[in-house]
């Protein structure tokens, strides 16, 4: 495994909507799938939020979160670990909303209950498989070689 450019792992969730956000509920982990935003020049993930939900307590409490990405299609896997901070800081709360978010606040962005989750994010992984085609032929290969089977590309990322 080896270190890989910033800008390959954002080239990879480029056009991912969807993420999954772990946290730690007590002693144990909970996953809910998020929409959000992320700023390059950071490298933070910004994900909408309601003040009063049982998340903010979690992350009040444990601010370690994990996001993962997913394009199963391409094979293609991303995992972030990092610090969360939930915030509800006007300026941040006008650059990532979205037209749809209305459903969740009535209220629209001056919502009482509307706040943002900033992950600022220490370190970041993916993962880039082969097609069915290939992982076949690299399982045979391994197998007859007594190698272990490349299944695809693993890198590490510091953000």
């Amino acid at each position: 495994m080896t270190d890989a450019p910033i800008e390959e792992f954002f080239d990879l969730i480029e056009d991912v909507t969807v993420c999954m956000l772990t946290s730690r509920d007590g002693g144990e982990l909970r996953s809910r799938p998020m929409g959000f935003d992320v700023d390059k020049s950071t490298h933070e993930f910004h994900l909408l939020t309601r003040k009063s939900s049982h998340k903010a307590d979690e992350l009040a409490a444990h601010p370690e979160v994990n996001l993962s990405f997913a394009r199963p299609g391409r094979k293609e896997y991303v995992s972030v670990s990092g610090q969360a901070y939930l915030t509800t800081d006007q300026r941040l709360i006008d650059a990532v909303w979205f037209d749809d978010a209305e459903s969740w606040f009535p209220g629209g962005k001056e919502d009482p209950d509307v706040a943002v989750i900033r992950v600022v994010p220490s370190s970041g992984e993916y993962w880039e498989g082969f097609n069915a085609l290939q992982r076949r032929w690299n399982l045979i290969k391994a197998k007859q070689s007594g190698e272990e089977p490349n299944l695809g590309e693993n890198r590490k990322v510091a953000l």
